[in-house]
């Protein structure tokens, strides 16, 4: 039964969830087979303009048959005297043809293979290539296993054929150059199958048409750029759930087609999640640019996966929870739209999917939802010690899409870059700006990097170089004291990798706590036994680090400690006033020698004194409002930091 019916956005109810399963969105591996960029670097002697793929198939085994067609731009300067593709060696190839005429084709490695030209191509020259094959690839049933799989889900069981290509599996079913920056421009994926059965596929249903009696082709066609491994189809007695969705702010529609089994518990169950597709599209809209797939659809499939698969366009699921819908939604934009430009990258695809899943919660279910979500990604990150988010091995596909670090501390990291901005006005411009900037091509983190300091204003290098490329996280103790409405904080830190990190530079939320209420202050630390001083008339009766969860960390003690009063910041503690201020700061009680930094909240100094009296007037009128952080260091003293408002 097909379900076609056109949804105000406001009807639509979210469903509400119970758990936020951290699992559900990871791939779950099975064997591993890996490599490490394309097969041979002939490969990228050429440049992939379209791909047709017409197999045929069922959904009862990965046995496939047919042919698939390239169409190529020779982009070597010396030309092309011999065309690699990759294929898996499980499929026999029958007969090929370059530019129409026959051709040998002859294997070179494992899942290598090369026709060798009569003449060789010049540059710029097109050229377009048919191979004609068929095999039933075997290997296993999980990710990582095969690009094609046959399985079975749902109650009852239903039998479903389907291709699960990440990162270097497309080649288990069509031949292809697994290359992340040569995107397919367009495509078609025409897939013929016994009648009854039904296929999802990317981009427009464009024709069902009846080849037999017993036989049905689903012609499936997109015109929008896509990298090799988000072509995919899945094979299935299906029945749709569909519905036309339109965009906030315009008379705008799209299709939302989505294929589910012939179950009436899955809607009675699960309508809701397959409604709240339009909420999640209009708000990742929202947040990141116009869904990029527009003029095209935007759908679900259900398959035999634990986990899903972002295929451009129809994504996969193993079940219809919204969170892993919202994972594998985002992707559109995160991994589809602009595609990270290595795999040592990959966070940029799989962390920001995950990050989407927070912002998904902090949307529709509040920020109590979020900080849970948070807690549970910031607990898997400090489930181990070291590890960086740069994929430190390619070749390895279970590192690739480590959960703990490719998807958890790489959502970590997004999160931790918003909370160091501190401004959503900069943030989410600055990722529009990301996807504008790199619309169906490639970016990396040095990429991202470059527009956070532009959009900012600030020098995040050193954020991103330990949160990156670095390793560890940092666990907090603090002491603190409180003279009238004087109060000291010695913020000190050791890490969990310090020879990757000896200390984490960063800003970071503390609560002073008080029986009349509390107070939350941010500050900027990095110093370790670094000392703050505030002004707070409230009696204080205690303190807490990162009390809303912004950064991976671990706390250790928090102490009262009174001797921090004179003993450890000389004879008369610094103090600032007036604070705030609009025209200028005026310090007194400084120690002749010091050198006082001006810093603004992401660490970055702004203007530099050297004092030789005990007082000092620090020029504000010029200064955005906002907070900074003063910091005075003399000598061998524990350096002292006072946090400034402007007005």
């Amino acid at each position: 039964m097909e379900n076609f019916r056109n949804l105000s956005l406001a009807a639509i109810a979210l469903v509400l969830m119970t758990v936020y399963g951290a699992e559900a969105r990871k791939k779950n591996p099975g064997t591993v087979k890996a490599k490490t960029t394309v097969a041979t670097a002939e490969e990228d002697h050429y440049d992939v303009s379209y791909v047709k793929i017409d197999l045929s198939a069922t959904n009862l085994s990965t046995a496939i048959s047919g042919s698939s067609t390239t169409k190529a731009r020779v982009v070597n300067a010396a030309g092309l005297s011999e065309y690699y593709f990759e294929l898996s060696n499980q499929l026999t190839i029958d007969s090929a043809f370059f530019n129409g005429q026959p051709a040998t084709v002859l294997s070179v490695a494992p899942f290598v293979n090369k026709i060798e030209l009569a003449s060789s191509l010049p540059a710029n020259s097109a050229f377009e290539v048919t191979v004609y094959y068929h095999g039933a690839p075997t290997g296993g049933t999980g990710f990582f296993t095969n690009g094609i799989l046959n399985g079975s889900s749902g109650t009852p069981p239903v039998q479903v054929t389907h291709t699960v290509s990440a990162a270097y599996h497309s080649r288990d079913w069509f031949p292809c150059k697994q290359s992340l920056t040569d995107k397919i421009d367009s495509a078609d994926v025409w897939i013929t199958v016994p009648t009854g059965l039904k296929v999802a596929g990317n981009g427009l249903l464009k024709d069902v048409t009846s080849v037999d009696a017993a036989r049905n082709r689903f012609e499936w066609s997109t015109r929008y750029p896509v990298d090799y491994y988000l072509l995919s189809f899945a094979v299935a007695p299906y029945t749709e759930y569909n519905y036309f969705m339109h965009f906030t702010g315009s008379n705008d529609s799209m299709l939302v087609q989505n294929y589910i089994y012939d179950d009436p518990a899955i809607l009675l169950n699960h309508q809701d999640e397959l409604d709240s597709i339009a909420l999640m599209i209009n708000h990742f809209s929202a947040l990141f640019g116009k869904y990029p797939y527009h003029e095209e659809k935007v759908g679900v499939c259900l398959a035999p996966l634990g986990g899903g698969m972002e295929n451009q366009t129809m994504v996969s699921v193993g079940s219809l929870d919204a969170t892993l819908i919202a994972h594998e939604l985002s992707h559109q934009w995160w991994g589809n739209h602009v595609t990270c430009a290595t795999i040592k990258d990959m966070w940029l695809n799989e962390g920001w999917a995950t990050y989407c899943e927070h912002l998904f919660l902090e949307e529709f279910r509040g920020a109590s939802a979020a900080f849970t979500f948070r807690n549970t990604v910031f607990n898997q990150v400090m489930a181990n010690v070291g590890g960086t988010v740069e994929v430190s091995d390619t070749a390895n596909e279970l590192r690739v899409y480590d959960g703990r670090l490719t998807y958890y501390k790489g959502a970590a990291v997004a999160h931790m870059l918003r909370f160091y901005i501190n401004d959503d006005s900069v943030f989410f411009p600055m990722l529009r700006d990301y996807h504008d900037t790199y619309a169906f091509g490639n970016a990396s983190t040095a990429d991202l990097m470059t527009l956070a300091n532009q959009a900012s204003g600030m020098a995040l290098d050193t954020f991103f170089k330990q949160w990156i490329y670095k390793e560890g996280y940092p666990t907090y103790t603090a002491k603190w004291a409180q003279s009238g409405s004087q109060v000291v904080v010695k913020l000190s830190h050791t890490t969990s990798k310090p020879t990757s990190v000896p200390l984490f530079k960063m800003p970071l939320e503390i609560k002073l706590k008080s029986p009349q209420g509390d107070t939350v202050i941010r500050i900027y630390n990095d110093q370790s036994g670094q000392l703050y001083s505030f002004t707070w008339n409230r009696p204080m009766n205690g303190l807490q680090i990162d009390p809303d969860n912004h950064i991976v960390n671990k706390q250790g003690a928090i102490t009262n400690d009174p001797t921090l009063d004179v003993p450890e910041t000389g004879k008369l503690r610094p103090a600032v006033y007036p604070n705030p201020t609009r025209d200028a700061w005026y310090l007194r009680h400084i120690p002749a020698g010091s050198t006082v930094r001006l810093q603004d909240m992401s660490g970055r100094t702004l203007k530099t004194f050297y004092s030789d009296t005990e007082t000092l007037v620090v020029p504000a009128a010029d200064m955005a409002a906002g907070n900074y952080i003063l910091t005075i260091s003399h000598r061998n003293d524990p350096p002292v930091s006072l946090h400034l408002s402007k007005n």
